[in-house]
């Protein structure tokens, strides 16, 4: 079951990174991570010797992130080329009907893909750590703390990238990060290009598509109390207005990174639920 690393070209010529690991022969589970972030915040997942078992694992680094290629203008970051990049990672790694994991602005993707390829090319969804379910609804679920963060990572001033960097960072967990993780998680933010940030948060996305048709897509939220990303009861709200099957796991005392704060129930969680859909369907 050993890791297999790809660097692949999306239509449009862009490089991303992907990876797989666990039982190729099992369902697939496709993780997204968030904003300004890289694949390794997925790293307890892959390393969860019962999700390996079960699942065909599979990350991969969004456009404008990590190792992936980081186009700055508007248009590379357009909703087709957000869904072809997933699309290019599943074919890569023969995965078809997978489940995506959705860490925040990942869960957003699945807007992308359902109006792409239709409801059908996902068998589910899990949103994880106050994940955003379309970018048209990011505003009513966007947490205060967030807000008064977002003018110093998205500021074109150089002396204050450190300052984004350090407040970004420490708002994605309850507890404060240890030492070297934190750095790490502050270069997943810096190498990022300021453009390649404001584009992939603030680009257009057409939400009706995947409103009309993505009702019988089941659904697990797992979400942090104490997240300072999101307003996860508006969340909430408007993912129940969208999707017939959804279930809600609240964890207490932890932030907007569930799977890094609390792997052992997060991982718990997303097994049991994945094994159940994917045995009914």
């Amino acid at each position: 079951m050993a890791a297999r690393e790809q660097l692949l070209t999306s239509p449009d010529g862009t490089r991303i990174w992907a990876e797989s690991a666990g039982d190729a022969s099992q369902p697939a589970i496709v993780f997204v991570h968030g904003l300004s972030c890289t694949a390794r915040g997925w790293d307890a997942q892959f390393a969860d010797p019962a999700l390996l078992r079960a699942f065909h694992l599979v990350r991969y680094e969004m456009r404008g992130h990590g190792r992936s290629g980081k186009p700055v203008d508007e248009a590379a970051y357009a909703s087709d080329r957000i869904a072809a990049d997933f699309k290019t990672v599943c074919d890569a790694f023969a995965v078809v009907r997978p489940i995506m994991a959705g860490w925040s602005l990942g869960g957003a993707i699945a807007v992308d893909v359902v109006t792409a390829y239709g409801a059908d090319y996902l068998a589910g969804i899990i949103y994880i750590g106050g994940s955003i379910v379309a970018l048209h609804y990011h505003g009513p679920c966007k947490h205060p703390r967030i807000s008064e963060i977002i003018p110093y990572s998205m500021s074109p001033d150089a002396d204050q990238t450190h300052v984004g960097a350090e407040l970004f960072v420490d708002s994605c967990v309850k507890a404060p990060l240890p030492y070297a993780t934190k750095l790490e998680w502050m270069g997943g933010f810096i190498v990022q290009p300021r453009l390649s940030r404001h584009w992939s948060i603030n680009r257009a996305q057409d939400h009706t598509v995947w409103e009309a048709s993505a009702r019988g897509i089941p659904v697990v939220i797992i979400q942090g109390t104490e997240d300072e990303h999101c307003v996860y009861e508006n969340m909430i709200s408007r993912a129940k207005t969208v999707y017939a099957d959804v279930e809600v796991h609240l964890l207490e005392d932890v932030g907007h990174s569930p799977h890094f704060e609390r792997p052992e129930v997060a991982n718990e969680l997303m097994l049991e639920w994945a094994l159940r859909k994917t045995a009914a369907a």
